[in-house]
């Protein structure tokens, strides 16, 4: 029997001693509800800082909570285009709607970033998220958080930059649902439907919609189907269990780099299925036990010839919170994972365990202190231990100081370390992980009674034992990877809303970075000095909606080249009909700039989107 599970068949049996036990004892007096109980509405909490619910205004780490309700207000159409908004996040696609898309936090590399969907680390070096993220949408969600800095303490590995956090929608109430349809330039056009209700002990959710668009270039058709499901039950007070899946899978045709044919067809299915339950042993003491699954596979195809790759992982995520006291909150848990890569018919295999601690102290109402440790050993490349630190005070009400410092760890895959025939990749089996340390400072400030907000955050990081490719033959392009750069981020982040009134509402957000490689004194590809995102919106009234937003870029470098940087412009109003029909209309790029976000690919021009929402 394998380590994996052993480990898995341990913490079932756990489990069902734990619910065993915690069935007696609610028959005697039930559990008392508390903010970490799973039914509590959590629209208010973040919950990646921590892992578990936690104020904003009390949390000393940099993180943001994208509202749902406000994404679909200003119909922001994409995962990827949210995330743009957020300060200290870069998001550039190698092309138009469905090309692959990367997200580079304060400047670190683009698989430096963890998402972390339903409670699972999603990606790592092997798993990479670039295809998710160039198709993903918004449908079946209920929770976006943006996590900065480092955080392999809480998540592991690749989460040197910061993770993205996304939960599938949880359902309560009665049935209610969407239905909702869209088309317009580019031949655009997709349907999406979701619900969600509750029944006594049973809650659900269940979310559908597919999407196609031909694009602005020859031959860049690109189509997508998406699912989601959520289905909670509460056996007795304190005790849930629940499943959810994930479901997303898409075809783009890959027209290359303007200029090069290196044209093709880029297949992609991506699913993640998890089985939960969730324990109340007693009104301090929480345990949650998740197993998952997570199958992604890719396949390019040019000339003819396909390229296929396959990941399957398997993973179990055992957390325990306790609170011994008012003023303390101690999480521990474990992690295992089990993982399958398949390129071109070859196989690699690798296994992760790790343990971690977390504790958040509250002293005093307006002193928090977290700190906390992790190890994680990989049976390809060995262990890693990673730490965090961090304060948040509240001197005066309204007003927040905070700093962090942490250490983060990016493992190699095994494709790294054994090597990839089919790719001309030798084995490197010196490899070791990418590691960095990094701090923040910051503040947080409301005004006008909390109708303005305003937040700024000074930040560095130090990265080193980076991956390269080394050429050993530069005719057959033979090499491997080897650990051979250091660089360093550092920047700053600032942001603000504005809650004039009932019917006007503004937010802005801008991060200047100076990402570079410390060994040759060059800029870090595709890492802008200047990014900004600003938006106003007005409800005109009762049923009316109009809005407009910027998104700037300056500063950007490809290669040791500079290039030119970009604005464009988005424009979108909606009106309500009636209290159930809502007509939409939007306007990308609507001063009809041409500009790139990845050198080479050029973004789409002007485009007009018009769709129809029934509500019920």
């Amino acid at each position: 029997m394998s380590s994996f599970q052993a480990s898995a068949r341990i913490a079932l049996r756990f489990s069902v001693l734990v619910a065993s036990a915690v069935t007696a004892v609610a028959q005697i007096s039930p559990a008392k509800p508390d903010r970490a109980d799973p039914a509590l509405a959590l629209d208010r909490f973040v919950l990646s800082a921590s892992r578990t619910p936690q104020d904003p205004t009390l949390t000393p780490s940099s993180v943001s909570l994208l509202s749902l309700d406000e994404l679909r207000l200003e119909q922001v159409p994409t995962l990827a285009a949210a995330l743009s908004q957020q300060p200290g996040v870069i998001a550039s696609a190698t092309g138009a709607a469905g090309a692959q898309t990367s997200v580079f936090v304060r400047g670190a590399n683009q698989d430096q970033t963890l998402f972390v969907v339903d409670g699972v680390r999603m990606n790592d070096r092997a798993a990479e998220y670039l295809n998710f993220l160039g198709t993903a949408d918004l449908h079946g969600l209920d929770r976006i958080e943006v996590l900065r800095g480092p955080q392999s303490t809480l998540y592991g590995s690749s989460a040197l930059g910061g993770v993205v956090m996304l939960n599938t929608a949880h359902g309560s109430g009665p049935t209610t649902g969407t239905v909702a349809a869209a088309g317009g330039s580019f031949g655009s056009y997709g349907a999406s439907a979701d619900a969600s209700g509750s029944a006594n002990a049973l809650s659900y959710a269940a979310s559908a919609g597919g999407y196609h668009t031909d694009n602005d270039r020859p031959q860049n058709e690109y189509k997508q189907a998406a699912g989601s499901a959520r289905l909670e039950y509460t056996v007795a007070p304190g005790i849930l269990f629940g499943a959810t899946f994930r479901g997303l899978t898409a075809r783009y045709e890959e027209p290359g780099p303007r200029g090069a044919d290196f044209s093709g067809v880029v297949q992609t299915e991506n699913t993640l299925t998890t089985l939960y339950g969730d324990v109340r042993v007693s009104p301090e003491f929480n345990s949650r036990l998740t197993l998952a699954s997570h199958l992604r596979q890719y396949t390019f195809t040019s000339f003819g010839l396909a390229s296929p790759q396959s990941n399957n992982r398997y993973i179990l995520d055992w957390q325990n919170t306790w609170t011994p006291t008012p003023w303390a909150e101690i999480v521990a848990g474990t992690n295992f994972e089990r993982s399958r890569y398949v390129i071109d018919g070859a196989a690699d295999h690798d296994r992760v365990s790790a343990g971690y601690l977390s504790t958040t102290l509250r002293p005093t109402r307006q002193l928090v202190i977290t700190g906390g440790l992790r190890y994680d050993n990989f049976r390809s490349v060995g262990a890693a231990t990673t730490g965090r630190a961090g304060v948040a005070w509240l001197p005066i009400a309204g007003t927040k100081l905070r700093a962090t410092y942490g250490t983060g760890f990016n493992a190699p895959s095994t494709a790294d370390r054994y090597g990839v025939k089919e790719w001309g990749q030798l084995e490197s089996p010196g490899l070791e992980p990418e590691k960095s340390r990094g701090w923040d400072a910051g503040i947080d400030q409301q005004m006008a009674g909390g109708v303005v907000t305003l937040s700024a955050t000074y930040f560095e990081n130090k990265f080193r034992n980076l991956f390269e490719f080394e050429y050993v033959d530069v005719v057959t392009y033979t090499g491997r990877i080897v650990n051979r750069a250091h660089a360093s981020t550092r920047g700053v982040e600032l942001a603000g809303t504005a809650h004039l009134n009932t019917r006007l509402q503004a937010r802005a957000a801008y991060t200047y970075l100076e990402a570079r490689n410390d060994d040759t004194g060059a800029r870090l590809n595709r890492r802008p000095r200047h990014t900004a995102d600003a938006e106003l919106r007005a409800a005109l009234s009762a049923a009316w909606v109009l809005g407009a937003g910027v998104h700037v870029v300056a500063d950007n470098v490809n290669g040791t080249a500079p290039y030119g940087g970009y604005t464009t412009v988005r424009v979108f109003t909606s009106y309500q009909v009636r209290r159930d029909l809502a007509l939409k209309l939007r306007v990308e790029n609507a001063l009809n700039r041409r500009y790139e976000e990845v050198y080479g690919y050029p973004a789409l021009p002007l485009g007009v989107f018009g769709g129809v929402e029934w509500q019920f």
